[in-house]
């Protein structure tokens, strides 16, 4: 395998960091692999949908304040106060849902690492053994 980066290569350009020989193999082989999230995606489609669903809850949100502070009915301020809750109680679920995608993506990328680091200190040591 060539030391020199590919030509498309974003590190190889002028003022880039430079990584560790053994990150920037890691990275090649990476990119070498070709993967792409694909059109169903789970972690992208559950962020954006997150995203959806705490927006929703904030628009929520706001509506039952603007027409709990108008209403002079104790009946109709109720209605507001359980809408509020309801917006309340899809923000939550949003934010975790949000984290839950998030993390999974980031954890996927550590896992890949790991693999690949344990990989290279098995070749190491089969080599250490093979020489002794």
């Amino acid at each position: 395998m060539s030391d020199a980066p590919p030509p498309d290569d974003p590190a190889a350009a002028p003022g880039a960091v430079r990584l560790g020989p053994r990150l920037e193999e890691f990275r090649r082989e990476v990119q070498q692999l070709g993967l792409t999230g694909g059109r169903s995606n789970p972690e992208r489609l559950g962020l954006r949908l997150s995203v959806l669903v705490f927006a929703v809850a904030v628009v929520l949100e706001i509506v039952a304040y603007v027409v709990s502070s108008n209403a002079t009915d104790p009946r109709d301020q109720t209605d507001m106060v359980i809408l509020a809750l309801l917006g309340v109680v899809l923000a939550l679920g949003a934010v975790a849902g949000f984290v839950r995608f998030a993390l999974t993506r980031w954890f996927r990328y550590w896992l890949i690492r790991l693999v690949y680091e344990h990989r290279e200190a098995t070749d190491r040591v089969v080599d250490a053994v093979r020489r002794s």
